[in-house]
């Protein structure tokens, strides 16, 4: 019977030091070299690459290690949870996190916020202020600013304005904070300013879950669907990848198209002159250095001054793209 206790009571103090070992975790890094997550959206997305390759910049420039995982679709919220988790269990000293969801999200980064760990949002934020900073384009603002150019590249083609027109939308998601800020603004400014008969589709925007073959698919409803389509808003990368996408195979060179960012698609688009658009274009690459590098001086003990930065935007066109400021963005290092 001793003989078996003492076997028992040697199992449970293995099993103790396991799960010590467990939770009392280990840097991978070499001494004093912090490590810093950053959680991308959608790993691999021509719009995220540019995050990334900003981030491992950061950690160049600054001696810190970086780490950059990401989802492989926008409608995996699930997958970014757990790639938080991950960041924790391997005692990650700051966490640079671009939000999928503004309140699937909210929980979990919080509860790693008030742990201590600081958290540095970039491109979108989360419901309440339980994060340390975040580092992100005003996207009211960037909204307004599309409903802006669309109205004035109506106006200058001549569409007219006692005639009934519609505006087609299509968005990656649903949650996105940056999103449905960037509608908001949108319809604020297209209340205020446009004809009465230019009307927004607001009660058919489709969700494309930042699947491209969808987002083109989309396109192709609203062309077959709305006679009297004037216009399209793609709020975010992909659906206007879609759009764009969809546009030029239909060729609809009359319609007016406002995106967001800078893909190879729209850059075509842009550059080839036949059709009349322009794109939001984020500083992206600076969210992704100046992430890393605010999340590394929080984790030496530094603090922010402002719990929002605007990281700006600009009016991308086939008249400004080669110019400096652009190209500055677009290029950035080159």
């Amino acid at each position: 019977m001793k003989k078996l206790l003492s076997m028992m009571l040697a199992l449970v103090m293995v099993f103790s030091l396991t799960a010590c070992g467990s939770t009392n975790k280990s840097k991978d890094s070499s001494e004093g070299e912090k490590t810093i997550y950053v959680i991308v959206k959608v790993l691999g997305n021509q719009y995220w690459s540019v995050v990334q390759a900003g981030a491992e910049k950061a950690g160049k420039d600054l001696g810190c290690k970086v780490v950059i995982v990401g989802t492989a679709a926008e409608s995996d919220i699930e997958g970014q949870v757990r790639y938080i988790q991950d960041a924790i269990s391997a005692k990650a000293d700051a966490i640079v996190v671009a939000p999928l969801d503004r309140t699937a999200l909210k929980n979990p980064i919080s509860e790693q916020f008030k742990s201590g760990t600081p958290i540095v949002l970039i491109d979108s934020s989360v419901e309440g202020e339980d994060y340390s900073t975040a580092l992100m384009t005003d996207n009211v603002e960037a909204g307004r600013m599309a409903a802006k150019e669309m109205i004035a590249r109506l106006k200058a083609k001549g569409v007219a304005e006692d005639k009934e027109g519609t505006i087609a939308i299509q968005a990656g998601s649903t949650g996105s904070m940056a999103i449905n800020d960037r509608l908001k603004g949108f319809n604020e400014y297209w209340g205020e300013n446009a004809p009465a008969s230019w009307k927004v589709l607001n009660d058919d925007i489709k969700i494309n879950d930042g699947d491209i073959s969808k987002a083109v698919a989309f396109c192709q409803d609203f062309l077959t669907t709305y006679t009297n389509l004037i216009g399209v808003f793609g709020p975010n990368n992909g659906s206007t990848v879609g759009f764009v996408t969809g546009l030029t195979e239909a060729k609809r060179t009359d319609l007016t198209m406002i995106g967001f960012d800078f893909s190879n698609e729209i850059e075509q688009m842009i550059r080839g002159g036949e059709y009349d658009v322009a794109s939001m274009v984020q500083r992206q690459y600076m969210m992704g250095y100046d992430g890393v590098k605010t999340a590394l001086e929080l984790a030496n003990g530094g603090k922010v001054e402002n719990k929002i930065v605007d990281t700006g935007v600009l009016v991308v066109d086939n008249k400004n793209v080669d110019s400096e400021d652009v190209q500055g963005i677009i290029n950035p290092g080159k």
